[in-house]
């Protein structure tokens, strides 16, 4: 290890000093949109932001260095006759160290979140959503409570987690899913066997508490588990440069990305300071797509708990949102969990301009891929994120089902739900943002 000069500690340095340089970043960008807004001179603040943006990409260059030595120094080892017998899932790294898979013990998370964090940090197949925080947050926005999972070796510490949390309601039933409101979720562990270790915990789990089906988020293939594969994740590779990407778009998304820079819009870039205008765009839409609108507390408290990592994009015409996204980051990868413009802006495109502007920042933010989010094939939203070359990405979503329970099917296509969606539609805005919260709570 040594002779390779890989040293964990400067590893962790080095994207501590990424985190903190993006941060900055965006604080530049919005002292620039202050400017433009108040008729100030910008200037200086412009290459500062050229400085700041030649910082990440060096940074992000030595991470990647990094990254590579570690990689070619796990690759150089020969793993153990058991671990190359064992089944593999597609699609995931594990950890080349050996382990002693019968000493794994699982357990419920106490005080080790420090410890269940630095794990999701260094695991590559971790996303934000394995973060421990969320288990307090779901809790204080929803009242879900959580069922952390954690393996553990004496001689290894942590080596798996499996983020759980409960859903109980008498509208849509009793069940576990890891993770619920995201794409992403599942065990992950240094191992596959520990893996199944802590799907056979939550099990248990789930039938001492007698729910209805576990669902795992997952995106590589199980053997053994009912399944449901009718979602893609639609995924991105981001050039260093905008204009490579620019370059590689067809001449009619061009045209619509530029329509509505006619119309003179203001882009707004900033976390808190434009919650309310992102929610007064998301509850409008999601009132006119006939769905329960999220309570404004929980995107508050995703910009209170991960500061960093959350980023509010608007674009404005004449002062007044008309589309806005919601932005979350981890590694490398930045995601748009949730997204959204006003009926009456659609035919100005203002939906273009919005994921034109996420995807330069993205860019500009030194990030190597973003993540439109789930859709089905071949649906509307695929066509729309394939057409920025996305590429899809397969999920799997496993179930442990109690006996005589049928594969769940919660989502807006099933026809048992047409009847309150068509309602739902009709109802006063300010009604639904009194109405939805408590219903959507418990939609998955």
């Amino acid at each position: 290890m040594e002779s390779l000069k890989i040293d964990s500690e400067q590893y962790q340095a080095l994207k501590k000093r990424l985190k903190d340089e993006r941060s900055r970043s965006k604080a530049i960008s919005r002292k620039i949109g202050e400017a433009k807004q108040q008729g100030h001179p910008c200037e200086s603040l412009k290459q500062a932001m050229q400085t700041q943006s030649r910082q990440v990409k060096q940074l992000n260059e030595a991470l990647k260095e990094q990254e590579r030595l570690i990689y070619d120094w796990f690759s150089a080892i020969e793993p153990s006759a058991k671990e190359q017998n064992s089944k593999v899932p597609a699609g995931r790294t594990y950890s080349s160290t050996k382990l002693d898979l019968n000493s794994v013990t699982i357990s419920l998370l106490g005080k080790e979140i420090e410890a269940w964090n630095a794990y999701v940090t260094k695991t590559p197949s971790a996303s934000i959503y394995h973060r421990a925080e969320w288990k307090q947050l779901i809790k204080q926005t929803f009242g879900h409570d959580g069922i952390y999972c954690l393996a553990k070796i004496p001689q290894h510490g942590v080596v798996g987690i499996l983020p759980l949390i409960r859903l109980k309601s008498r509208l849509f039933g009793d069940f576990l899913v890891s993770m619920p409101y995201f794409n992403y979720g599942g065990p992950v562990a240094d191992h596959p066997v520990v893996e199944e270790k802590l799907m056979a915990f939550a099990n248990d789990e789930a039938a001492r508490l007698g729910v209805e089906y576990v669902e795992y988020r997952d995106d590589i293939e199980r053997q053994g588990l009912q399944v449901q594969t009718h979602k893609v994740n639609m995924q991105l590779a981001l050039p260093v440069e905008s204009d490579e990407l620019w370059n590689s778009f067809s001449s009619k998304l061009r045209a619509q990305i530029k329509r509505p820079y006619r119309e003179n819009p203001q882009i707004k870039i900033g976390g808190m300071d434009l919650l309310d205008d992102f929610y007064q765009v998301f509850a409008h839409n999601m009132r006119d797509l006939g769905t329960p609108v999220y309570a404004k507390s929980f995107f508050t408290n995703i910009l209170q708990t991960f500061p960093s990592e959350g980023t509010i994009i608007c674009v404005k015409l004449k002062e007044q949102p008309v589309a806005a996204g919601f932005l979350l980051s981890h590694g490398r990868l930045l995601e748009i969990p949730w997204a959204s413009t006003v009926k009456s802006a659609n035919p100005l495109s203002v939906n273009m301009l919005l994921y034109w502007e996420v995807l330069k920042f993205g860019m500009g933010q030194g990030f190597e891929w973003f993540d439109f989010g789930r859709s089905t094939i071949d649906a509307g939203t695929y066509r729309f994120k394939r057409q920025w070359g996305a590429q899809p990405k397969q999920l799997y979503w496993h179930y442990w089902l109690r006996e005589g329970q049928k594969l769940p099917s919660l989502n807006p296509s099933n026809p048992k739900y047409a009847l309150m969606i068509a309602m739902w539609k009709k109802l006063p805005l300010a009604l639904t943002r009194v109405l939805g919260p408590p219903i959507v709570k418990n939609l998955p």
